[in-house]
């Protein structure tokens, strides 16, 4: 069997035991190929493509060598008992950092070293491996902050905080006093999903009643939030921003919510975009799950100015909200929030084990599909005693039941399997995708219907026509045809990354049958804290306390990129002060 053919059985195993995706393996093999890597060095080339690119679908914009080495080395021994693989599992197996570099250093066609001239499509900065399109975005982020600090009046903050720490409140009389100063200052508003971009025109308009604004100042504060990419006027047909460096935005504020789910390359494109005077104010809570995709910039942020301390420029810029008013009639809520971030496994026992505090429950994983919809009944029989679509939407309002995964008996897919087979037996007529009462979940923002990327209506049938109802103000609902809709999904369940920025009065958390990848303290903390009332964390009691006592910190090279820009700009600092 030739070379090739053997590293494509290496592959084609790893595949099949779903240790990489297709995609991770073709990316590792076309990089082969258009490099020209030496057969010595061909499989370690390959798998270490391949684990980044696994490790950027899982929202790393970088992969450590100290992880590279123990993931290879763990994707060998999964693969080891394969037919005609051991030997390439032997040469990435028990192999440390010093060697992955030593590898990757070798091959400069691939991986471009620190200084180097060569223009690879990986980059090896530090202890840090990266594609060049995330290292290029997030230099390019961090030299932006370092310029902003530079001025005498930094043009870059952040408000950051857990929910109802009164972020919102904080920017409306952030625009009272700015516009009241400045009646010409041209002002944007912007979220990164249209569910998000809608709350926070909402919030703001309800803000400004509190803070009194005047008709002038009213007058001036944008209507409506956009996305960030319609703020940036994205051209799917050519994948590219109209705003962008040479075309800047026309705005001297750019105030963007929910930035912990903004990703790395979206978030450096709208800094490319804006204007050199131009202040960005991101405001976002800094616990809360990172975006889908690659990146933890707000995170970074607020843990390198953290770290620097007060007198710090950045330090100072970062502006952090502690006290949660939404908690305070739901304690228990607030207190378990508190031990999840802080990985006390011993305090939120405590909260959940509690009987004298049901804020917050805790109940052993389902045994069987009646245990299941024990727990789901109650929440789904107020859906179906709903006379309008309106009431059924604030009766989803009401619950939700949050997945850590997509896919599998506990996540989205099963039980809204779980959910489907009891309304059957109930009497309700699921022959075909749309069914009355169908909760939906928007997948993709569409401006011609005005339905936007996470938004949730419902399927409502009258007279033999089938709509669907989105809310609208005031407590009324708007009617969309289902065929002029763009792709939804099913929503008695949703992922805690589907559920950032929303509320719900109860919350029932479902909990894999064991731990994955993606759970940690910061998921559970996401899913707990979108509850206003209650919230009950379903599943095996020692996945929640593994869950809690992890953090899923993402692999980033912008945090390490950053503390060098501040690091630099300090000791230049003091130089001037000495001399």
């Amino acid at each position: 069997m030739s070379e090739g053919l053997r590293l494509a059985a290496f592959f084609d195993a790893a595949v099949a035991l779903y240790l990489l995706s297709t995609s991770d393996r073709v990316l590792g093999e076309l990089t082969l190929r258009r490099a020209g890597v030496p057969d010595a060095a061909a499989v370690p080339i390959a798998v270490a493509v391949a684990l980044l690119a696994r490790a950027r679908d899982d929202g790393h914009s970088a992969l450590s060598l100290s992880d590279l080495a123990a993931e290879a080395t763990e994707l060998a021994r999964e693969l080891a008992a394969k037919v005609n693989v051991e030997d390439y599992c032997a040469q990435i197996r028990e192999r440390d950092a010093a060697w992955w570099r030593t590898m990757l250093e070798a091959v400069p066609s691939v991986v471009q070293v620190a200084n180097s001239l060569v223009a690879s499509p990986l980059v090896l900065h530090g202890s840090l491996l990266q594609f060049r399109r995330y290292f290029d975005a997030e230099q390019r982020i961090a030299a932006r902050i370092h310029a902003s600090l530079s001025q005498n009046e930094p043009t870059f903050r952040v408000i950051t905080g857990g929910p109802g720490t009164g972020k919102t409140t904080r920017i409306a009389n952030l625009l009272v006093e700015t516009l009241d100063r400045d009646p010409e200052l041209r002002v944007a508003l912007a979220a990164p999903t249209g569910k998000a971009a809608a709350r926070l025109s909402e919030s703001i308009r309800l803000r400004l009643d509190d803070a009194k604004a005047s008709p002038e100042v009213r007058a001036r504060v944008p209507r409506s939030a956009r996305t960030v990419h319609r703020l940036l006027g994205y051209q799917p047909d050519r994948d590219r921003f109209w705003s962008r460096a040479g075309t800047p935005l026309p705005y001297d504020l750019v105030i963007l919510d929910e930035a912990s789910m903004v990703d790395v390359l979206l978030m450096d494109a709208l800094v490319a975009a804006l204007p050199a005077h131009a202040t960005l104010l991101l405001v976002g809570d800094q616990d809360q799950l990172a975006s889908v995709e690659a990146g933890d910039v707000l995170g970074a942020i607020c843990r390198v100015a953290h770290d620097l301390g007060a007198g710090n420029a950045l330090h100072d810029s970062v502006d952090r909200l502690t006290r949660s008013y939404r908690f305070e009639a739901h304690p228990a809520i607030g207190d378990a929030a508190a031990a999840m971030l802080a990985g006390d496994v011993a305090a939120l026992g405590a909260v959940v084990h509690d009987t004298e505090r049901p804020d917050v429950r805790w109940a052993p994983a389902p045994n069987d599909r009646a245990e299941l919809l024990a727990l789901l009944v109650p929440h789904l029989k107020a859906c179906l005693e709903a006379a309008t679509p309106a009431a059924a939407l604030t009766a989803l309002d009401g619950f939700r039941v949050l997945c850590a995964e997509r896919e599998g008996t506990w996540g989205v897919a099963g039980i809204n399997a779980q959910v489907e087979h009891w309304l059957r037996s109930q009497g309700t007529v699921i022959t075909e995708r749309w069914y009355h009462r169908r909760p939906v979940m928007v997948m993709a923002n569409d401006y011609g219907t005005q339905v936007f990327n996470g938004d949730v209506g419902v399927a409502w049938e009258a007279d033999g026509e089938m709509l669907v109802h989105f809310p609208a103000p005031e407590g009324a609902t708007r009617a969309i045809q289902p065929a002029r809709l763009p792709e939804t999904q099913t929503a008695w369940a949703m992922t805690v990354h589907k559920a950032q920025g929303s509320e719900f009065t109860n919350v029932i958390v479902i909990l894999p049958a064991k731990g994955s990848r993606v759970l940690g303290r910061e998921l559970l903390y996401t899913a707990v804290t979108r509850a206003r009332s209650n919230v009950l964390i379903v599943g095996d009691e020692s996945v929640m306390r593994s869950a809690v006592s992890r953090t899923v910190r993402r692999g980033s090279g912008f945090e390490a990129l950053l503390r060098e820009a501040i690091g630099r700009q300090s000791m230049r600092r003091e130089g001037v002060a000495h001399g």
